[in-house]
């Protein structure tokens, strides 16, 4: 692979996919914006987050735990080839420690064969991480200054990439797919790729309660801006994608993929088959219960679906042949989400009560109507609370959605919302 070649077609190869993890950001977006940040390359860092927390999501372990998390890898590998990064990790969910094995192993093949800089494959445990000691302010040197000063010291000076002028990034160029990756000795790419340890929260999942995890610190979001791709990890200019979005990333650019017109669906719940599952973005529920997952369970009743994860709520079982876009979720008050479809047989009302406890427990905790909220719903749901007034339940959905920082406390509404409506 030529790196002239990579840049001139990541910009173009890349238009369409849209971050796996939930959120739904624009991918070539993210790696355009972390390569126009000047610097070293020892001053950039590429992360992929594997913090798959979110009930009813279980793609990325299987993407990590088998022969695809080459694949996955390969896709940091030209994320940092594109951005000019010299070292990154895999932030990965604590209970996965079969898919941690089997990483190292996947790593130090690939540093055996040259695809990997010397010294990957390390692990490390959140606080401290990587070795110095939490909050390292002494009125000193800055946590990226150490950073830095950390990287130098254990890898030389020579084995990082010089800074380049980076110019407008596009235009004309090959059309054809990069191919396999060659190995690092015959493209001048350096990277280092790394495991730590997620400390165990469902928020970390979130990019920059993860940022605060890796820094050892209580993992809460942070206020944007700035956001990651200019002030990420010690401030340094960082790259956060999900797993299937870099595995989406490297079958492009590999050629192994025309489009982005699918995606990975987690199904589980009373079906036959529980997995996941590749098919076409816009599928229904309905095709991938009876086409994918066999079917429902023998005497089984749909009472109603989760479409994309617990964060994107419950849908009634009429709607089981709407059309899984993002588009026609939205008119329905629900997301894509992380494609993980759950199946119901339970009452609306105790599906949506054990999504809003499973939420009340996870709250960091650091917004108040977050913090309250998905205790005060929860307990609604289960009947040990009742509104007396109809205004104060609709502005606390209000305070919740405007009031909360991050997608937990902004989406949990999303749950009672529905409920009501349907």
């Amino acid at each position: 692979m030529d790196l002239a070649q990579l840049t001139a077609q990541v910009p173009e190869l890349l238009q369409g996919l849209r971050g796996c993890g939930g959120a739904g950001f624009p991918t070539e977006f993210k790696w355009q914006a972390v390569r126009r940040e000047l610097g070293a390359a020892a001053n950039k860092i590429i992360l992929c987050n594997a913090d798959e927390a979110e009930p009813g999501t279980f793609k990325d372990a299987w993407l990590l735990g088998g022969v695809e998390a080459r694949t996955v890898i390969r896709g940091m590998i030209y994320a940092a080839h594109f951005c000019g990064a010299a070292r990154g990790w895999i932030y990965l969910r604590a209970e996965y420690s079969a898919q941690r094995e089997h990483l190292q192993q996947v790593i130090a093949k690939m540093e055996a064969e040259g695809l990997l800089s010397a010294g990957s494959g390390e692990i490390s445990y959140g606080a401290g991480f990587p070795g110095r000691k939490i909050e390292a302010h002494n009125g000193g040197a800055s946590d990226a200054e150490l950073s830095t000063l950390d990287w130098h010291l254990k890898h030389g000076a020579i084995t990082a990439i010089e800074p380049q002028q980076v110019d407008e990034i596009g235009g004309p160029g090959p059309k054809q797919h990069c191919g396999e990756i060659e190995a690092a000795t015959s493209t001048g790419l350096k990277f280092q790729l790394g495991i730590c340890v997620s400390g165990g929260a469902y928020i970390c999942g979130e990019e920059t309660a993860l940022l605060e995890s890796m820094e050892g610190r209580r993992p809460q979001p942070r206020h944007k801006p700035p956001f990651p791709t200019q002030s990420g990890l010690w401030g340094l200019p960082t790259l956060i994608n999900n797993v299937e979005t870099f595995w989406w990333a490297a079958r492009r650019l590999e050629g192994s993929a025309d489009d982005f017109s699918r995606r990975l669906y987690s199904v589980s719940g009373c079906v036959q088959k529980p997995g996941v599952y590749e098919a076409p973005l816009g599928i229904t529920a309905r095709k991938l219960i009876d086409d994918h997952a066999d079917g429902l369970l023998p005497g089984a009743t749909v009472s109603c679906f989760t479409p994309g994860g617990a964060a994107t709520g419950i849908l009634p079982p009429q709607l089981l042949d709407l059309p899984l876009t993002q588009d026609d979720l939205r008119a329905q008050g629900s997301s894509l989400g992380t494609c993980g479809l759950i199946v119901h047989q339970i009452s609306p009302q105790k599906a949506a009560a054990k999504i809003m406890r499973f939420f009340a427990q996870e709250s960091c905790s650091q917004c108040t109507p977050c913090r309250q909220g998905c205790a005060v719903f929860a307990d609604w749901l289960d009947g040990k609370l009742q509104w007396n007034d109809p205004e104060v339940h609709a502005d606390w959905l209000h305070a919740m959605t405007a009031g909360s920082i991050c997608g937990l406390g902004q989406a949990a509404p999303m749950t009672i919302k529905m409920l009501e409506r349907f």
